[in-house]
Formats: structure tokens, sequence, C-alpha cells
């Protein structure tokens, strides 16, 4: 199992030894305070001696002092929260990246999203906010109790029992925020998940006459939503209540104690300015519990994620792939719909895959690519595993056209050259995109600077199609997988394809359900059940009938 980065690793350590030294700081301008109020309170006993400047000066300095000191407590405990939420991040993508395209599919975007979103969040907020607090309400506390037990034992004790007696009510209700959080957490992946799926296809939603029932299911969920976060909320807010009901019970054993015992004002004044003093602390205390249910949460989603295997293969550094692409080979494999197939693509053949829905044609592909894993038998390169590749070996070599291939937003130039090994010049860029048929989006964006929008969203299907079309062939792959590369193209689709083929001159693994698509390739596999049920010449496989 991957685990999370450490908390203390990548350099936070040194700022969370700062935070300790700050918190220090904190408890001993606290200490100094308390004293210096109790002087201050001395000086009205005698009214004819000189103003205690030394004090006053002193008090003035504490207030600044702590302000300080919790400013840069905050920016650093900022950072190593900020540091830390971008270091599991990153291992989040990364591990995603390697996971078969399967089990990638097979969770929604919105819980995906959350992932990212609001269980990192919630880290962040536990580093910067919780554990920072956490290490600084144990080291003023403890400080500021010893400094009231100095002053005067009767009145150390008066306020360490309260106190003591608040902070066990604290640990005992904590941990109750747990099934609340969890049950919090649950509602808004779920609303998270439905909103995402919906609101892209809102406009169709209505044309279909849905945005009725939609909107009370959406409706439904927020109210469920909400009345998790009042029941969070409440759980809180109480903890959060405990400091200022123990502040006020500390303050009245501190006047309890001084006029029981009769003790100079001064020094009740100097125990009052500690009392009030360590309510901040205690608040942060009482929030941390807070943070650390949603920690816990959060931290246990993100494991669960990181337990996805991985499609990782051991390799023999010895083992090379070579100059030129060798058979494609796939031996037993079972995977998704496929079962038991083995077939041998030579290179620089030109198969076609044909085939009714959900017979595995498209599981085929990703197994050639690599970013599946079989269940069974073996898919080879060579001696290597398509998933075993390196990265630069991956670019220079495998080029895949599908119905998930990405296009982000940015320029169109990094639209069309996204993976391609190597820059190609703009002159080669734009020569190719004009091959197959982009002049026009090239004009209306504005050259290769101009912008796509995310998921390609200000190009027509058939732009998105020419654009991939353009990038494998920037890309001069020695490996050509196509899942029906002619959808959403017009009439000069077929010809597109052919163009590509013929110029990249590489092993290629195209489904198509188009007949004159088909008769272009050397070699037809016909798949059905997740077998290949018949191979051949598309002359000997094919009747002047649409495919199947």
């Amino acid at each position: 199992m991957s685990a999370l980065p450490r908390i203390l690793g990548g350099g936070r350590g040194r700022s969370v030894a700062l935070l300790v030294v700050l918190a220090l700081g904190q408890a001993a301008a606290t200490g100094l305070a308390a004293f210096a109020t109790r002087d201050v309170f001395a000086a009205f006993r005698a009214p004819a001696a000189a103003l205690p400047w030394l004090a006053l000066c002193a008090l003035a300095a504490t207030g600044l002092i702590i302000g300080a000191l919790r400013f840069y407590e905050r920016l650093t405990a900022e950072k190593v929260g900020q540091h830390f939420a971008a270091a599991l991040r990153m291992k989040l993508f990364k591990h995603m990246a390697r996971v078969s395209a399967r089990d990638l599919a097979a969770r929604r975007n919105g819980a995906l999203a959350l992932r990212f979103v609001g269980d990192l969040t919630a880290v962040r907020a536990w580093v910067s906010l919780g554990l920072a607090r956490l290490i600084s309400a144990l080291i003023v506390l403890p400080i500021a109790t010893g400094v009231l037990f100095y002053m005067n034992p009767e009145i150390g004790l008066a306020v360490a029992v309260p106190v003591a007696a608040g902070l066990v009510l604290s640990a005992l209700l904590g941990p109750r925020l747990g099934p609340a959080h969890r049950r919090l957490r649950s509602r808004r992946a779920r609303l998270a998940a439905d909103m995402s799926e919906r609101i892209p296809h809102a406009p169709e939603l209505r044309l279909l006459g849905r945005m009725q029932i939609e909107t009370r299911r959406l409706q439904t969920r927020t109210e469920k939503l909400v009345d998790a976060a009042l029941i969070r909320a409440r759980g809180a807010a109480l903890l959060r209540a405990i400091p200022d009901v123990i502040s006020g019970i500390a303050a009245t054993c501190v006047f309890g104690v001084a006029l029981w015992r009769d003790l100079p004002a001064a020094e009740a004044a100097g125990a009052l300015a500690a009392v009030g003093l360590m309510l901040q602390p205690m608040r942060a205390l009482a929030g941390v519990w807070d943070r650390h249910r949603a920690w816990r949460i959060a931290r246990e989603k993100c494991l669960n994620l990181l337990m996805v295997p991985k499609l990782e293969i051991e390799r023999d550094e010895d083992v090379t792939l070579p100059p030129a692409l060798p058979n494609l080979i796939f031996a037993d494999v079972s995977a998704g719909a496929l079962t038991d197939m083995t077939a041998t693509a030579l290179p620089g053949q030109r198969i076609g895959i044909i085939g009714g829905n959900g017979a595995g044609k498209s599981t085929l592909l990703s197994l050639a690519a690599g970013l599946e894993h079989p269940e069974a038998g073996q898919v080879l390169m060579g001696d290597l595993s398509p998933a075993a590749l390196s990265p630069r070996e991956r670019r220079e070599t495998i080029a895949l056209i599908g119905a998930r291939s990405p296009v982000l937003k940015g320029s169109l130039r990094r639209a069309l050259t996204m993976g391609v090994q190597g820059r190609p010049s703009d002159a080669q860029i734009l020569e190719l995109a004009d091959d197959f048929g982009l002049s026009k989006v090239v004009r209306r964006l504005g050259g290769l600077d101009g912008t796509v929008a995310e998921a390609g969203r200000n190009l027509s299907a058939g732009e998105l199609r020419r654009v991939l079309l353009t990038r494998a062939a920037l890309s001069k792959p020695r490996l050509l997988l196509m899942d029906e590369p002619d959808d959403a193209l017009d009439q000069d689709g077929p010809a597109l394809v052919q163009k590509l083929i013929e110029d990249c001159d590489a092993t290629t693994l195209l489904i198509t359900h188009n007949m004159r698509i088909a008769r272009m390739m050397d070699v037809l596999w016909r798949v059905e059940d997740g077998r290949i049920v018949e191979t051949g010449a598309p002359d000997d496989l094919l009747v002047d009938t649409d495919l199947t």
C-alpha cells in the first residue's frame, strides 16, 4: 500500500520546529504579561510612588510580541499545510495516472473531484489550523498554568481544576464529531457527483423534460447535506463553547480564592491576565478536534485511493525495445469482455478490428496501449509488456486515438502537440493541420496561440477528431491505435484516416464500423463475445453490407 507523504518530510520539519519556537515565545510572553499586570495593579496601592514604567512597557511589549508571534505562526502553519496538501495532491495524481483505465472509469468524476478538493482542504486545514494550534496550545497552556502556580499556588490550583475539566470534556466530546463528519462527507460526495454528472447535460435534460425530476433529486440531496452540516456544526459549536464557559469559571475561581484568602488585588489581576491569555489556545484546542475528525476521514479516503493497484510491471534492465517495433502478441488474454484471446500483430501490419458492440474491441486497444493489465495471459511487445514502457518509450512508440483522448484547455499548439516527442516547428504543425482540414480552425482561433477551451468545447466533434488525427501524425508512432477514427467526421473521414495510416507506416490496430476504412486494412480481426472468431483479408471477410 502506498502511504501518504510524511508531514515532517520535504523540508516541512524545519517549519514545524519553527512553530514550536513561536509557541514557546508566546508562552514566555504570556507569563511576562501576567507578571507585568500584577506589578501595574500593585502600583495602585502606592499612589505616591512613581509610575511603573517598566511594567507598563513590558505589558505593551508583550501584546506586540504575542500578536507578532501569532501572525508568523499562522503564516508558517499555512505554509506547512499548503506544501503538505500539494505533496499529497501530486502523489494522488501520479498514482491515478498509473492505474488501469477500467479502474479509473469505475469511479464517478464528482467523487474524484471531492478527493482533490474537499479532502485535500481537510488535510490542509488539519496541518495548518489543527496540528499547528495543537502544538501552540500544548506549550502555552502548561506554561501559563505554571505561571499561575508560581504567582500563587492556591490560585493556580483553582484555575487548573476547571481548565483540566474542560480539556477532559473536550476529549470526551471530540471523537463524537467523527460520525457527523463521515455523514457530512458522504452526502457532500453524493451531491458533488450528481451535480458534476448533470451540469454538462443541463440543456439536454431540459429538452428531455427531466428538469423537475432532476431538480427534486438534487433538492433532496441538498436537504440531507444541510441536515448533516447542521449536526456537525452543532457538535463543533459545543466544543468551541467549552473554553468560554471554562474561562468564566476560572475567573470566578480567581476572584473567589483572592477574596477568601484576602490576597492582594495585584495577584488576582495578574492571574486574570494569564487566564485571559489562556483563552485563545483553549479555543484553538477545541477546534483541533473538529479538524482532526475531518482529517482522519480524508486520510482514510486518500489511502483507499492510493490502494488502487498501479499498472507497474518489473522490467529487466537488460530488456530494451528495439528500434523496429517487434510483434505485438496477445497470448491467452482475458480482460473485461475478452476471454482467452490469442493473436499476433506483425510489424507494419494494418489490422482492422470489427465486431458488435461490447465484444471487447476497445479493451483490446487499451491492453495494447498499456492502459490496462490483462486479468490472465500476457500482452507483449517483443519481450516487453506495453505497461512496462518508460514515458519516453511510450511517446516515441504509441499513438492512441479514442473517445477518451485528452484535449486540455490551452493553446491550439498544445492541443496538437500533446505527447509528441520533440518540438515540431510551427511550420510543420500548420502544414499537417492543413492536411487534416484544420485551416479554418486555425484562422478562427487566431493561429496556433489561439485558445482551445476545456475538453475542446469550442471545437465541433469533427474538429476535435481532426485535432487528434493531426496529433497522431505529428507523433510519428510505431504503433498506431485507433478507435472509430472517422467518428464525427464528414465524407472526408476515410481519406484522412488513410492518409494517417500511409504516412506514419506504423503497426496499426483500428476499430471500425466503416466498410470503406475496413477495406484499407491488410487483415481484419472479427471479435465476438470476447474472442477473435475470424481473421482474414477484407475481401474474404466483408460483404457489401454495413459492418456490425
